[in-house]
């Protein structure tokens, strides 16, 4: 089972992580060899980034619950917390991932124990997950930072150099491709499966034609395009891999729109199984030692059974040949009497070698305890002189009470053993629910919720801008010629289109130009109300008079506009139903009243707005709805604000 990343895997995932680039940290996490940096995209929401040293780094939806932050996560708050990653990069073609932000490069080690080092702008290290010593490099504060030397890439490699490399090797080819360019035992397998090349062979002992091939295909696997899955073995997760590998054929896979999704499944239930095992571990060793206590008990009941019904065979036996053995014991006392025990040992031996039925009926002689062991119907039993013939069978029906006593106790611990087994099932299944882990289990967001947004109440779809990027893409890539376009008389508000808004009544185009000046920033300067217009898609353009520059997110509105003057600025928010799903929507009141019966009626206020999505949050928790405080960050105005009036 894969425990860590390759160097394949990790130029994989940092082609998908470079979507990243330009989203602002928000929190950051640690607990061991683990960091995990809570990032926000624009437009696209929480996006939390889990790197564990020496093992990986994807994005992640497994959430380790971290109440008290360590030294070194408030360390990284300090120089990351709100800067903008600007580039992600894999290091030659090692296992080393470079994040980079403004001022500061977080250097991720993701060979043997790992590492993370924080580097300053001027290259010196600030700060380590531990620090080291290596013979060419030294991992400790205010020490230049250094890459470990580099091997040969796979992907740069020239032929002249691969042939070099490979050529006079007296090794395995597939421990020369697998050691000299840093690409493990799989990937060295599944390039020479594909070249049609024994892996056994010396690699001196190869062809040019052979070592072309090789060379090819070695080329060609990096550059296969993407498919990630997880590879099962009867049942079992046995690896998570970027692209298709022939090595893998025949075994079950499951397949991924993202490598990072691959990954996340599958360290992730790894993570919540390595949490549960040390969460219950000492609970398993007590089930563990009852299990043992409940097979003793068992083989005990086993053996006391066996001996209850012995002993009451051999007394029932005994009153079964009443005469017989009647007739033993006289003979036996009187045989005692006149020889001794020691010539009535010698004479039964004597007896059996001439073979006397008498003396073979005689299996053994026990002077101390005054009794003889006789066999009767094939089974042998202890017949003691100084009994008489009901004591002898009492003795053995004794037995068998003492025995069947055993193992009702035997039988009752039984119970018991198993009922506390029970009971810490049942704890191991209860403190496994509570295992710090948790996966945050997201929907695939719809296209519209990248931007602002709301259902108006006769049902069009109306979008905003959120900054001037998306107010950008609001106008240039989704207002179409059968729109509405819609303006709050505020500077910097959002640009605001309703789809398909030439169909649309006045009620839906006054919901509009509400929406526009609610979120702009007339909502955080406390203002009550302002004025909006429509116009149409024609009328805007990104053609600037001449001599004026239009900056990214601006635009021109030519000819007459539409207005509504003094709209108040009133939201609603609530939960609705919108092409299958249920959506958390905030919008005008009208629009939020049509599409749901429970909503939070909100105006500009001093409340700030955290202090605002918290107490929204536990009044839609109260209905039911479980809404993370991120989602209603991202569709609430800009500013604070007060609770006017809660329905439902």
């Amino acid at each position: 089972m894969k425990e860590a990343m390759t160097s394949v895997d990790i130029r994989y995932i940092v082609k998908e992580l470079r979507e990243l680039v330009g989203a602002r940290v928000d929190k950051v996490y640690h607990e061991g060899n683990e960091i995990r940096i809570k990032f926000h995209k624009a437009g696209e929401g929480r996006k939390d980034l889990i790197i564990e040293a020496g093992k990986r780094i994807h994005l992640t939806t497994y959430i380790k619950e971290i109440p008290t932050p360590t030294s070194f996560a408030m360390l990284l708050r300090k120089h990351l917390g709100g800067a903008f990653l600007s580039g992600i990069e894999q290091h030659d073609f090692d296992r080393i991932v470079k994040l980079s932000f403004r001022d500061y490069t977080l250097v991720v080690e993701l060979f043997g124990k790992g590492n993370l080092v924080l580097v300053g702008p001027d290259g010196l290290i600030i700060a380590a997950l531990r620090y080291e010593e290596f013979r060419d490099r030294a991992i400790k504060p205010k020490v230049e930072y250094k890459f470990p030397p580099s091997r040969e890439s796979p992907l740069e490699v020239s032929w002249e150099r691969f042939r070099e490399l490979v050529a006079s090797d007296d090794s395995e080819i597939v421990r020369v491709l697998a050691r000299k360019f840093s690409i493990g035992g799989l990937y060295a397998e599944e390039i020479l499966l594909r070249a049609g090349i024994e892996k056994g062979r010396k690699a001196r002992e190869l062809t040019e034609d052979e070592l072309r091939k090789i060379f090819e295909t070695m080329k060609g696997l990096f550059s296969a395009p993407k498919r990630p899955s997880i590879v099962y073995k009867d049942g079992q997760m046995v690896d998570v891999v970027p692209i298709e590998l022939k090595w893998y054929d025949g075994y079950e896979r499951k397949y991924f729109e993202t490598f990072s999704e691959a990954l996340d499944e599958y360290f992730g239930k790894l993570t919540v199984e390595k949490a549960k095992a040390e969460k219950t571990r000492k609970l398993e060793e007590k089930r563990k030692a009852l299990e043992i206590s409940l097979e003793r008990i068992r083989e005990q009941m086993m053996a006391f059974e066996e001996e209850a019904k012995k002993n009451q065979e051999l007394g029932d036996l005994i009153y079964a040949n009443y005469s017989l053995v009647e007739r033993l014991l006289e003979e036996l006392r009187a045989a005692v009497k006149k020889l001794g025990w020691e010539e009535l040992e010698r004479r039964v031996e004597e007896g059996k070698k001439t073979g006397n039925k008498a003396a073979e009926v005689i299996k053994g002689i026990h002077p101390s305890e005054n009794a003889v062991t006789v066999e009767i119907d094939g089974k042998a039993i202890k017949l003691y002189l100084n009994r008489s013939l009901g004591e002898n069978a009492e003795l053995y029906y004794e037995r068998a009470k003492r025995a069947k006593a055993k193992l009702e106790g035997a039988r009752k611990a039984y119970e018991e053993t198993k009922i506390k087994i029970e009971e810490l099932e049942r704890l191991i299944e209860e403190e496994g629910k509570k295992v710090g882990v948790k996966k945050l289990e997201r929907r695939k967001k719809k296209w519209f919720e990248k931007f602002r947004w709301f259902i108006s109440s006769e049902g069009f779809l109306v979008i905003g801008g959120k900054d001037a990027t998306t107010n950008e893409m609001v106008v240039k890539r989704h207002m179409e010629e059968n729109d509405i376009y819609c303006h709050a008389d505020v500077y910097g508000a959002p640009h605001v289109v309703i789809k398909d808004g030439r169909k649309a009544g006045e009620r839906t185009i006054f919901e509009a130009c509400q929406f526009a000046v609610s979120m702009s920033r007339a909502w955080g300067q406390g203002l009550y109300s302002a004025d909006a217009y429509w116009v149409y898609p024609e009328q805007v353009s990104k053609k600037s008079p001449a001599g004026e520059y239009l900056p990214k997110g601006a635009f021109m509105v030519y000819g007459k506009r539409n207005w509504f003057h003094g709209i108040p600025l009133k939201l609603a928010v609530g939960v609705v139903k919108y092409e299958g799903d249920e959506l958390v929507m905030c919008g005008p009141v009208d629009a939020v009243k049509a599409h749901t019966n429970r909503y939070v009626v909100i105006r500009p206020g001093d409340l700030k707005k955290s202090e605002l999505v918290k107490r929204i949050k536990k009044i839609l928790e109260g209905w039911g709805y479980k809404v993370p405080e991120e989602d209603l960050m991202a569709i609430l105005p800009p500013g604070g604000g007060e609770i006017v009036e809660v329905v439902g």
